[in-house]
């Protein structure tokens, strides 16, 4: 009585009784529901300009830290041998305790440079 009703019945639609003969139309990711998934994704995949520049600064200041840890723990190992060659830092004949330990050392220092120089939440912002 003047109510429109869809001959359309989507998936999960429920009949409650009676009996009916149907024509499927489309299946899977041609149908309105499928198509819908299919632009979200889309949207998933592309990155906006904002998130694009985040990425782009992340790795410059990602390569930034590693190349200065690197150079820290190269002038210090360069540092030592020549401090070592000079025989003004320690003693005069190689000690593995102590010298092997200044190397851990140097290495430490280097790594505690690349780990502060890349912000915690630079990543997560992305």
């Amino acid at each position: 009585t003047g109510v429109a009703v869809s001959p359309a019945v989507f998936a999960g639609t429920y009949v409650e009784e009676g009996e009916g003969l149907m024509v499927v139309l489309a299946v899977g990711t041609n149908t309105y529901q499928g198509m819908m998934v299919e632009k979200m994704n889309e949207d998933e995949d592309s990155k906006s300009v904002l998130q694009t520049k985040l990425d782009d600064m992340t790795a410059l200041i990602t390569r930034g830290g590693a190349i200065a840890g690197a150079l820290t723990v190269l002038v210090l190992l360069v540092r030592f041998a020549m401090a070592f060659h000079d025989k003004t830092c320690c003693k005069e004949h190689w000690d593995n305790a102590i010298h092997h330990l200044e190397w851990l050392r140097f290495f430490v220092t280097g790594v505690t440079i690349f780990v502060v120089a890349v912000p915690e939440g630079l990543p997560l912002a992305v």
